[in-house]
């Protein structure tokens, strides 16, 4: 794998990060339901975390000097319902778990051409797993 073929998939994965961002704070006002007001706070937090994944993301791109980075979130599913929120939101999280441990194996072969670059990413994208593994360990004991 080349620097750019890699540079091309990580401005997929911020794509994906700014959709998590505008996920968490459009439901952070969306949320309905008996405890909406806590889990309010709740999502503008998660939001609040997902912009500096976002931001992560955009710095390590610029610094890749990668030209022109993903600017905008994909589509999301609206919904209002407090246990429909956290399933989604888990969702999401398992996604980037599974999503990001690829690109942990993607980076030992982007290391025979760039070995400081890919092992600097590594650890940038294991920060990420971490992150939302965490997350999504979290959000599965709201729901049950």
């Amino acid at each position: 794998m080349t620097l750019s073929q890699f540079l091309e998939i990580m401005n997929g994965d911020l794509a994906n990060e700014w959709t998590h961002l505008s996920f968490y704070l459009y439901h952070a006002s969306a949320v309905a339901g008996l405890h909406a007001h806590e889990y309010k706070e709740f999502f503008t937090e998660a939001a609040e975390g997902e912009m500096r994944h976002v931001q992560g993301f955009l710095d390590r791109l610029f610094g890749l000097n990668y030209t022109q980075p993903c600017q905008g979130p994909k589509a999301f599913a609206y919904v209002s319902r407090i246990e429909d929120i956290l399933t989604l939101a888990i969702k999401l999280e398992e996604d980037v778990v599974t999503n990001y441990t690829q690109r942990l194996k993607q980076l030992d072969d982007l290391a025979i051409s760039h070995p400081e670059t890919a092992a600097y990413l590594k650890v940038f994208y294991e920060d990420q797993i971490k992150d939302s593994y965490e997350d999504a360990e979290h959000m599965r004991r709201l729901v049950a």
